[in-house]
């Protein structure tokens, strides 16, 4: 992990420390969620365009 995100992990981190709020909380969750499994299809397809080089290569 870069400092960068290490910085915002502990940003973020503070923040659900805080919260009060279990609307807020499952907002976040929710976001947190979906950018979980956008990061997952992302991964994946980098892996497939890679792999797919290599064979044509």
């Amino acid at each position: 992990m870069s400092l960068g995100q290490r910085f915002e992990l502990e940003r973020q981190t503070r923040d659900l420390d805080v919260m009060e709020d279990i609307q807020e909380l499952q907002q976040m969750a929710k976001q947190l969620l979906l950018a979980w499994q956008e990061e997952i299809a992302r991964s994946r397809m980098a892996v497939q365009q890679v792999t797919s080089n290599e064979c044509q290569g």
